[in-house]
């Protein structure tokens, strides 16, 4: 294929993919990093266990305005979604109420299945052993993966298999005494797939040594293989009450993540080994409104990369051992009207960019009139952009080259909250962010050796300032109908960088946010016309994206994608399901050149017992 088709190749990216499609690809979009705001917004229901220094000293909301409660999303809008730890309650069928908060729950146990075309299959499968006022013992599995065809965008019409099989298990015990909760467990990942996508550098040159010429040669890229990364981890942590007079929170994890193949089956892929500590202390005082602590986390991170397997050379420009250390000191007060919390994050990252920075720790909340509240909140903080982190936001990346820790300096965020019409609730919002080595991805533009995979990501890392306005709309009427409308606004600024790529240096002219969209538009509307059966459409709009390729920036075509969920619980125990994704039947790309699929159907049953 030419460079000059190349160049007219447009691009797409499918942000709200249901679950049940799962489309094949990996997440274009570092939400990591950012709210809800960012392109991919990750399915992660790993929250059962993730205490971390925010959450450790965090400002609790206000008591609940009785703002209208919309629907979680029954579309899951990532291209990239990870089977993880199910819901607490699944909105798809409200009949199965799983895992739910109310700690004498009868049902046990939840099955659910669903399938569909191009091969899609979904399954998720809990029961709780242990459910009483003073233990909680609970095992899952979720199952997600597809095996279709897919049409290139190369210029030749023809089919790609695109395959993936994500699997994720796990067990949690939680054990609450009368001072405080013991918590242990642990998951397994795997994730399988292989690189699909059309060979980036499928037209490249070599030397002649006859006459001198550079000639294109054909790249006979390996896209059948299946790479594979793992992941396991085990905790245990034990915290106090929330409402302790001396308050306390122990963490310790460890965590281990690989990669089957490095550029070829000949190369053996990376070993992370992550160990977490996690220590809080805090202490109220002044009838209960105040209290002042101090929060920290370490985690260390060890790394290997195998030798070739015919006896080649480990790589030089991978991920180095390294630790990264925070720090909080805090102060807070709340009373019936305002919370808030003054403090700061020191930070250090040991290794090449070793660095001491600050950041502040600051919320504020407050009610300012009836059924209004105004909020502040300035925080920031180490990205880690570790190996296992960075493949869940990009599962093609090249690890090869190192992803630098991000350094948020000030994450700002002001906004109000308003009810004072029935059921309905405004939110206006604005805010300003400021990171040295923030992470984009961008196809990879040079060769690797022969029957290489052909088609990799790795990280532009320039330091950024990001500008955001948006607002919110939300509706309820009865029980019928739930509506809400969210749209976001982002202005980036980028400056030169330290990251290990090219990109990121001094000189390079590019200043662009790859992969990330300029404006986005998020909106949901579920209808229950009558009580078994449930309607719920779902709409993603990311405009104004870019990549980059061969030192030439490519606009992306707008994202419009529309979902339908349909939903018909028969009783307590059984239900059904069917969902429409991709009804635009647009043809759309998670990466460059990786298409995702078009119009396509699953359906499912869930079942409590």
């Amino acid at each position: 294929m030419s460079m000059k088709k190349m160049k007219k190749m447009t691009t797409k990216n499918q942000i709200r993919i249901s679950i049940a499609a799962v489309l094949l690809s990996s997440s274009l979009t570092l939400a990591a990093q950012e709210k809800e705001t960012k392109l991919n917004r990750e399915m992660t229901l790993e929250r059962e266990y993730d205490p971390s220094v925010q959450d450790a000293n965090k400002v609790n909301r206000l008591p609940d305005l009785k703002e209208p409660k919309v629907t979680k999303h029954t579309i899951e809008y990532s291209p990239f979604t990870l089977p993880a730890d199910p819901e607490k309650e699944i909105v798809v069928l409200p009949s199965g109420k799983i895992m739910t908060a109310i700690p004498y729950n009868k049902r046990r146990g939840y099955l659910r299945l669903g399938t569909g075309m191009n091969m899609n299959v979904e399954g998720d499968f809990g029961y709780h052993l242990l459910n009483n006022r003073t233990d909680f013992l609970n095992v899952f599995f979720s199952h997600r993966s597809t095996s279709s065809k897919l049409k290139d965008y190369d210029g030749s019409g023809m089919k790609q298999k695109a395959k993936l099989n994500d699997n994720l298990g796990g067990i949690h015990f939680h054990h609450h005494f009368d001072f405080g909760t013991l918590r242990l467990g642990g998951k397994y990942g795997y994730i399988g797939f292989n690189y699909y996508g059309f060979p980036l550098d499928s037209l490249y040159r070599i030397q002649q040594p006859s006459n001198n010429l550079l000639l294109p040669q054909s790249y006979p890229a390996d896209r059948e293989k299946n790479q594979v990364n793992q992941t396991m981890n085990a905790y245990v942590g034990i915290r106090s009450k929330e409402d302790a007079l001396l308050g306390y929170l122990l963490n310790i994890e460890y965590q281990r993540f690989g990669q089957k193949y490095g550029h070829t089956v000949d190369v053996d892929g990376i070993r992370e080994n992550r160990f977490t500590l996690q220590l809080g202390f805090s202490s109220r005082f002044s009838n209960n409104t105040q209290r002042v602590g101090l929060a920290g986390k370490l985690n260390y991170f060890n790394y290997t990369y195998p030798s070739n397997n015919k006896g080649g050379d480990t790589l030089a420009f991978g991920y180095q051992n390294h630790a990264q250390i925070t720090v909080t000191p805090y102060y807070r007060y709340a009373d019936d009207n305002w919370k808030l919390q003054l403090g700061a994050n020191v930070m250090l990252i040991t290794g090449d960019s070793s660095k001491l920075f600050l950041s502040p720790n600051i919320s504020a909340e407050g009610k300012i009139a009836d059924k209004t509240v105004l909020y502040l909140y300035a925080g920031g903080g180490i990205g880690m952009n570790d190996a296992r982190s960075i493949s869940q936001l990009n599962r093609y990346t090249d690890h090869g080259l190192m992803v630098k820790p991000s350094r948020t300096w000030l994450d700002l965020e002001l906004g109000i909250r308003s009810g004072f019409v029935s059921n309905m609730w405004m939110e206006f919002f604005g805010g300003y962010k400021i990171t040295e080595n923030e992470v984009f991805f961008v196809p990879a533009n040079y060769v690797g050796a022969k029957h290489d995979f052909g088609n990799y990501s790795f990280a532009y890392q320039p330091d950024a300032s990001l500008f955001r306005v948006g607002a919110s709309l939300k509706y309820a009427y009865q029980k019928w109908v739930d509506a809400s409308i969210k749209g976001v606004y982002h202005n980036w600024s980028l400056r030169d960088g330290d990251g290990n790529t090219w990109l990121s240096g001094k000189g390079n002219g590019y200043k662009r946010a790859y992969g990330r969209p300029e404006l986005e538009l998020h909106a949901d509307l579920v209808v229950r016309p009558f009580r078994p059966l449930t309607l719920a459409l779902g709409y993603y709009l990311g405009a104004n994206r870019y990549t980059l390729f061969h030192q030439k920036e490519i606009k992306l075509s707008n994202i419009n994608d529309l979902n339908l969920t349909a939903t018909y619980n028969f009783n307590d125990t059984f239900g059904a399901y069917i969902k429409v994704n991709n009804m635009l039947n647009s043809q759309q790309e998670l990466w460059y050149a990786y298409p995702t699929q078009q119009f396509h159907v699953l359906a499912g049953v869930n079942l409590n017992f």
